[in-house]
């Protein structure tokens, strides 16, 4: 747990997702991220709040809220902050919809690599420095 890991906001309300995400990123980039979990929006918009995340990973089927709305609601508690969306299901429609409400980046569970996440939010963070 060292200070100079970026730090990453999962907001993923399946413990087995968030495991496992968290640890592919770990193999994928040793030491570069610490991923802070938040398993509904809530708890993901407290954690916005009080420190400081370098993007927002985020699944689009949460407890209390969903969709757009999800990505809405995270926008605007961290307007600077890029929203990566991360979900099980993203047909044409969802991904242009996930831009249009402010997503820089989508990727779904399971059918994409790490690698291009890593990559990703490798790329957002060196457009906001």
């Amino acid at each position: 747990m060292s200070g100079d890991r970026t730090p990453l906001l999962l907001i993923e309300d399946n413990p087995a997702d968030l495991r496992l995400l968290a640890e592919l990123l770990e193999e994928a980039a040793p030491g570069r991220f610490r991923v802070e979990p938040a398993r509904r929006l809530s708890e993901g918009l407290e954690a916005l709040h009080t420190g400081p995340f370098a993007a927002v990973i985020l699944d689009l089927s949460l407890p209390d809220a969903d969709g757009a709305a999800a990505i809405g609601a995270v926008r605007e508690a961290a307007p600077s902050v890029p929203v990566i969306v991360l979900s099980g299901m993203l047909d044409g429609e969802v991904r242009r919809t996930a831009v249009e409400k402010g997503a820089a980046a989508s990727f779904v569970k399971g059918e994409d690599s790490i690698a291009p996440l890593v990559a990703a939010i490798d790329k957002l963070i060196r457009g906001r420095g």
